[in-house]
């Protein structure tokens, strides 16, 4: 959320497409931090209509909390140092989510794949090289030994007209 992500459909056929299906036009967005000091005039919170969920902690402020409701912002607060992802996504089951797609930072990433909650993983490799000590990784934490690994298989590529490839792979 702290780069204020819009989250929503882009192309006009597909999003007429999810409106002829009986869906909204754009996907539920979903929201975790522990500590949420978003601004209420985000493009997450403002732009495209859609649900949006916000998995938090008792770090962020009451204050903050009430005024995300009064946008009609659904709100889960845990008493906890951080946000338990696995009662997260039971949640997001008892709410109707059946599948999700994480746009994360390496944090999330790693914490998601270490639980055992991620099932289909999908990379995007762009025609550029660019990195360093602080550029982002797909997963960071405490990460895993090579015998601590995750086996992936492949199950799809794609090029795209910019030279970029999407990878998709699903967990052994």
């Amino acid at each position: 959320m702290g780069e204020a992500p819009k989250l929503t459909v882009k192309n006009e056929a597909l999003r007429q497409s999810r409106i002829e299906q009986g869906r909204s036009e754009n996907p539920i967005k979903i929201g975790v931090a522990s500590n949420v000091n978003i601004s209420l005039d985000s493009d997450f919170l403002k732009v495209g209509p859609a649900r949006v969920v916000i998995f938090t902690t008792s770090q962020t402020s009451i204050n903050q909390i009430e005024k995300l409701r009064a946008l009609a912002v659904e709100v889960y607060v845990e008493d906890t140092p951080q946000v338990n992802l696995t009662n997260m996504m039971h949640t997001l089951k008892k709410i109707g989510v059946d599948s999700l797609m994480v746009e994360g930072g390496g944090t999330i990433n790693f914490e998601l794949i270490r639980l055992g909650l991620v099932d289909e993983l999908m990379m995007y490799v762009a025609p550029m090289i660019f990195g360093g000590a602080h550029a982002p990784t797909l997963a960071d934490g405490i990460g895993l030994t090579r015998e601590q690994a995750l086996p992936l298989q492949l199950t799809h590529v794609e090029t795209w007209e910019d030279g970029g490839v999407i990878f998709r792979y699903k967990f052994l």
